[in-house]
């Protein structure tokens, strides 16, 4: 039996903004950084997602992708 876990957006935000966000999403099987959860959560909630499964696959590409000079750790890909 396959289980699939959905995370809602905006409770995240409300209890886990606080923490360092590293790891807490993955892509690909590689861990996002505290930067790319960050923006993939606000981006997902500006645009009505509720869900990360709720925001298209090429989204969290263009996350990823897109250079932050806020973001400290290495970018995944």
């Amino acid at each position: 039996m396959e289980v699939t876990l959905k995370t809602n957006l905006k409770g995240f935000k409300r209890n886990c903004w606080s923490k360092n966000l590293y790891g807490y999403f993955t892509y690909n099987g590689k861990p996002m950084t505290d930067a790319q959860v960050r923006r993939m959560v606000n981006d997902g909630i500006e645009h009505g997602c509720r869900t990360e499964a709720d925001i298209p696959e090429d989204k969290f590409a263009e996350i990823l992708q897109e250079p932050n000079p806020n973001d400290t750790q290495t970018k995944l890909f």
